[in-house]
């Protein structure tokens, strides 16, 4: 079994487990983008829904990939725009399915393989992706990112950046741990990657977050979430020249 079937297992687990969650508690999923997050891991969030916001409207065609349980999914869709998100893993787009039905918005969920998309050249207005750069070959994705964007469209993408060595660690205990493949850890977004962007797209603007995140386990103990997302948003922008060490990046590419 390769570690792309690895991964889907994976997800189609942690899915079946949410559903039996939710089937109790129907309010989880009114819960969508940043709100997932504890305070101090929103702001890239908070900015890639932000960009969403940007653009979309109800002339826009959207493609979500890599949508998981859809808690991205639905930013466009409540400005007007026509979406289509894809999951590899059954299980969460049936989670996606009974978002859409209870927050009556019309997104439409399909199973699929990202890296081999379904659609004709030039369909899209916007392409959005969020943390699953990791589990893509990019060298493929990216190309056909670019092939179904329409001229001067959007990929708009957040994701983990692998520069930190204490991020790093963490990833790799992950691994050791065997909640994620070594293919994740490869593949993770790094300086490599945003020179990738630049070669297939005529524009990028990167964003960088939570330079010093890492001191969260540690603060949490003496600050409340808001004042902790508050003095580590503080620190990246005392110290912008070491946003190469982020936790999170934001990627706004366009063709």
């Amino acid at each position: 079994m390769d570690d792309k079937q690895i991964e889907q297992q994976r997800y189609n687990k942690s899915s079946a487990s949410l559903l039996d969650i939710i089937e109790k508690d129907k309010k989880l999923l009114h819960v969508l983008g940043a709100d997932n997050f504890p305070p101090h891991l929103r702001p890239p969030y908070l900015y890639y829904h932000e960009l969403i916001n940007s653009k979309t409207s109800a002339s826009k065609k959207q493609l979500d990939l890599c949508c998981g349980n859809g808690m991205h999914s639905f930013t466009g869709a409540k400005n007007g725009a026509s979406v289509i998100a894809l999951d590899y893993a059954e299980q969460s787009i049936v989670i996606c399915n009974e978002r859409k039905v209870i927050l009556k918005l019309n997104v439409d969920f399909r199973t699929a393989d990202v890296q081999t998309l379904s659609f004709e050249d030039n369909t899209f207005d916007i392409v959005t992706c969020a943390g699953s750069l990791s589990y893509l070959n990019n060298d493929i994705f990216l190309y056909e990112v670019y092939r179904v964007l329409k001229k001067e469209g959007v990929f708009i993408c957040v994701d983990s950046f692998n520069h930190n060595p204490f991020y790093r660690l963490n990833r790799y205990i992950h691994y050791l741990r065997g909640e994620r493949s070594y293919s994740t850890l490869v593949r993770m977004p790094n300086k490599r990657s945003i020179q990738l962007f630049k070669t297939i797209f005529s524009k990028v603007d990167v964003n960088y977050f939570g330079t010093f995140s890492f001191l969260a386990p540690v603060l949490n103990f003496f600050v409340s979430p808001e004042k902790l997302m508050s003095i580590i948003q503080k620190m990246d922008d005392l110290f912008p020249f070491l946003e190469i060490y982020a936790f999170k990046v934001v990627i706004k590419a366009e063709k």
